[in-house]
C-alpha cells in the first residue's frame, strides 16, 4: 500500500483561516493529497473550515517547552478524576525545577503535559469537534544542549502522554506532527545509549511526521540551499533503524519568507515576488529531488498573512507535493 501524500499549514490567525483555505483549495493540490492544518489550540470553527476542503485535516499545535494553561492544572471532568491517578495533577514546575528532578519525575511531567493536551482533545471530540492528528511545536535547540538530556527526557514524557493519552479514559494511540530543529536534529548523529534510544523510540512511536524545520534565506542557488538544509533527512538517515525509521517520514518545512528577522530566514534580499516565487520553487524542486515525505509550511501571520503569499505558498507546495 503506497504512503498517504500529506502536506502541512500552520500557525495563523483563526481570522485568516477562509483566506488559507481558499489558497490550498485553488492550489492544484494533487489527487488525495491530505492537507493537514492547524493553530495553537483547538477551536471548533477552525476544525470545520479546515475539514470543509476535500482532503483537509485538522491538526491543532501545542507548545512543548513554553508555559500554557494546561502546565497550570488538570482540566478533567469530576467522573474522570475519579478513574485517574492524583499524581502529577498539579501545577507542572517551572523550568529550574524540572531540570533539577530526578529522571523519572521529569518524564512524569513531561507525560502528565502530553495528556493534558490529549484531554482537550478527547473534550473536543465528545463535544462535536472533528480532530484527526496533533502538532507539538518543537524539539528546540535546548535538547542538544548542555543539559539536553534533562529537556530530553521531558520532551520524551511529552510525546508519549501526546501518543497514548489516558488508556484508562479509552484513549487510543494517536500519532501526530512533531516540528523538529535543525540544531535537535543534529543528535542524530552521536552514539547511542539507553537515554537517546529512548528518545528515538519515542520520538518514532509518536510521529506520523516529523517535521525539519528548513529556514534558508532565499538568496544564492536554491538547490544548494536545499542541499545544506537537508542535514537533518542526511543525518537520521545515517543512523540506526529507528533514525532510519524518521527519515523515511521526513517533512520539509518551510516558511513564506516575508517575515523577516525572527530567526526564520526568508526574503533577506529583498527580492520581487516573481524572484520570491522562483526561489522557492527551485528549493522545493530540489528537495523533491533529494527525497522527502511532504512539504509544510510554518508562519502565516504578519507579512506572511497576505492572501497573494498564502496562494504563491500553496501552489508552490502544490507543485512539490506532484513530484514526490
Amino acid at each position: 500500500m503506497p504512503p498517504v501524500r500529506t502536506a502541512l499549514f500552520s500557525y495563523f490567525e483563526l481570522g485568516d483561516l477562509p483566506q488559507l483555505m481558499d489558497a490550498i483549495g485553488a492550489s492544484g493540490m494533487p489527487s488525495g493529497t491530505r492537507a493537514h492544518v492547524g493553530t495553537y489550540g483547538v477551536n471548533a470553527e477552525a476544525s470545520v473550515l479546515v475539514r470543509a476542503y476535500d482532503g483537509g485535516r485538522y491538526a491543532p499545535m501545542f507548545k512543548a517547552l513554553v508555559r500554557t494553561e494546561a502546565w497550570e492544572r488538570r482540566r478533567l471532568t469530576s467522573q474522570e478524576e475519579r478513574r485517574v491517578s492524583r499524581a502529577f495533577s498539579g501545577r507542572v514546575p517551572d523550568e529550574r525545577s524540572l531540570l533539577g528532578l530526578s529522571s523519572s519525575q521529569r518524564t512524569g511531567w513531561g507525560t502528565e503535559l502530553g495528556r493534558r493536551y490529549r484531554d482537550l482533545i478527547r473534550h473536543s471530540r465528545q463535544a462535536g469537534t472533528g480532530v484527526d492528528s496533533w502538532q507539538l511545536d518543537e524539539l528546540g535547540t535546548q535538547v542538544a544542549g548542555r543539559q539536553g538530556r534533562q529537556f530530553r527526557e521531558f520532551v520524551r514524557g511529552i510525546l508519549r502522554g501526546l501518543t497514548f493519552g489516558r488508556p484508562e479514559l479509552s484513549d487510543r494511540e494517536r500519532k501526530g506532527w512533531v516540528w523538529c530543529t535543525r540544531q535537535a536534529l543534529r543528535l542524530a548523529s552521536l552514539p547511542v545509549d539507553p537515554e537517546l534510544t529512548a528518545f528515538w523510540r519515542q520520538l518514532d512511536r509518536a510521529c506520523f511526521r516529523i517535521v525539519g524545520e528548513e529556514f534558508p534565506d532565499f538568496v544564492g542557488d536554491p538547490a544548494r540551499a536545499a542541499r545544506t538544509w537537508s542535514d537533518g533527512q542526511r543525518r537520521l538517515a545515517a543512523g540506526g533503524p529507528v533514525r532510519r525509521s524518521l527519515a523515511g517520514r521526513y517533512v520539509a518545512g518551510m516558511t513564506p519568507g516575508y517575515r523577516i528577522g525572527h530567526g526564520l530566514g526568508g526574503n533577506v534580499a529583498g527580492l520581487s515576488r516573481a524572484q520570491v516565487n522562483h526561489w522557492r520553487d527551485g528549493y522545493i524542486a530540489e528537495r523533491a529531488r533529494i527525497g522527502v515525505a511532504g512539504f509544510g509550511e510554518f508562519h502565516f501571520v504578519f507579512e506572511n498573512r497576505r492572501a497573494f503569499v498564502m496562494q504563491d505558498v500553496a501552489r508552490a507546495v502544490a507543485r512539490g507535493m506532484s513530484l514526490i
